[in-house]
């Protein structure tokens, strides 16, 4: 099968409404890539987490691959499979190590809940009804889909309520505790119907659904400020980012059963003389005063003052559009040396990786890449003297590393493709 169909296909199944699979096939390697989608950093600083889409549907499933970015070698014993077309494994960190992860299935509306433990460099990975085959090939752990979380009844004062993942899943983020009359929480977001189910998570990560709140259509990517916890998020549907604040339940008030955790505080509408689709990704800066997002009409990174006055009132107004090459798509912010943000944008069509100083208002420099880069996860283990943004290559089925350290005579350059 070629692969001239790929730009149709990324923004139908990756961007836009969910694919068909099935768990028929054999089952995932543990070390080869299949269309990768993103790359997660374990706070361990020792592996890299990437996640095979499987969008040709060539294995049982989607699956999420180890690699240790001391060797760039796969960590097969650490690869574990969940249904099918999944997005990023999104990561609960205590005391500077993951305990358990979560990854949405779109095609099964589902949340997967994975466990780690012991070394690393290691890790052992566990998840409900996880087995792993006997035959020659079946060594990738299973996650079984019958065990994912898709719905959960609640109930309160003789009233019922059914909470739901929602349709086509695909945004997710940890909100730690601000508070210690806090949960830690976890947030998905559906695409179909705009739903944001809020999870609380115990100590060892479980979670437990407890509250949906219904947003626009096309709920896509979820960034939360570091300096005052809130949400913001991006819609297919407008070009707008909706504000969420944390509100915690009253048990002596009414609610809807459905709706507790979370609130619309208010939203920022982009003009379309600035941007004429949506925001792709989003992310804020280190300080909480700026909001990036990447844009495709035209390829920009719009750069949005979200800092508060005196008084408490957010500014929420765009300050610069940045152009950048064709097909924008993924974000990673990163600090500079001189307390400055650098912001990296994968842009799928180009074969590039930009690199932008938004305070300059432009890019600053272009990183040649391989076939398709889309997902990106920054890794900076001074241990073993690495620094280095991991990139993974949809077209390509491979990730690329590029080197971040300034010294290097290497600086901004793919310096190794991991297939």
């Amino acid at each position: 099968m070629t692969r001239s169909w790929l730009p149709a296909l990324l923004p139908l199944c990756l961007l836009a409404t969910a694919c068909s699979g099935t768990e028929s096939g054999p089952p995932h390697p543990v070390d080869q890539l299949d269309f990768p989608v993103a790359v997660t950093a374990d706070p361990g600083g020792r592996l890299v987490w990437v996640t095979s889409g499987n969008f040709d549907l060539a294995w049982r499933g989607g699956a999420v691959l180890a690699i240790d970015v001391a060797t760039n070698a796969f960590v097969p014993e650490a690869a574990f499979e969940v249904g099918g077309f999944p997005g990023g494994l999104t990561l609960l960190e205590r005391d500077g190590r993951a305990v358990a992860g979560y990854i949405l299935s779109r095609d099964e509306d589902a949340l997967y809940q994975i466990g780690f433990s012991g070394a690393p460099q290691a890790p052992t990975v566990t998840c409900a009804g996880g087995k792993r085959g006997t035959k020659a090939g079946e060594t990738i752990l299973h996650c079984a889909a019958g065990e994912a979380f898709d719905k959960q009844k609640v109930s309160r004062d003789g009233e019922s309520a059914e909470l739901v993942v929602g349709g086509d899943p695909f945004g997710a983020l940890v909100r730690l505790a601000r508070a210690p009359s806090e949960p830690d929480l976890l947030l998905t977001g559906a695409m179909i119907d705009g739903n944001v189910a809020t999870w609380t998570l115990d100590d060892a990560g479980a979670p437990s659904l407890v509250g949906n709140l219904d947003l626009l259509n096309g709920l896509y990517a979820m960034a939360e400020n570091p300096s005052d916890g809130r949400i913001y998020t991006t819609t297919k549907s407008a070009n707008a980012f909706q504000i969420l604040q944390l509100v915690h339940p009253d048990p002596d008030v009414d609610q809807d059963l459905t709706n507790p955790w979370l609130a619309v505080i208010g939203q920022i509408v982009v003009p379309e003389a600035i941007a004429v689709d949506r925001a792709r990704d989003i992310a804020v800066s280190s300080d909480g005063t700026r909001l990036y997002a990447s844009y495709r009409a035209p390829s920009s990174l719009v750069v949005v003052d979200i800092s508060e006055d005196a008084s408490g009132a957010a500014s929420n107004r765009v300050v610069a559009k940045i152009p950048l090459s064709s097909g924008p798509g993924d974000l990673t912010v990163i600090p500079g040396d001189d307390g400055r943000d650098r912001v990296y944008v994968s842009c799928y069509n180009a074969d590039r990786v930009e690199v932008v100083d938004p305070q300059r208002g432009q890019v600053i420099d272009s990183i040649p890449t391989g076939d398709g880069p889309y997902g990106m996860a920054w890794v900076n283990n001074p241990d073993f003297g690495i620094n280095r943004l991991y990139v993974a290559h949809f077209n390509a089925d491979s990730v690329g590393v590029i080197e971040l350290d300034p010294a290097s005579p290497y600086y901004h350059t793919e310096v190794a493709e991991i297939r």
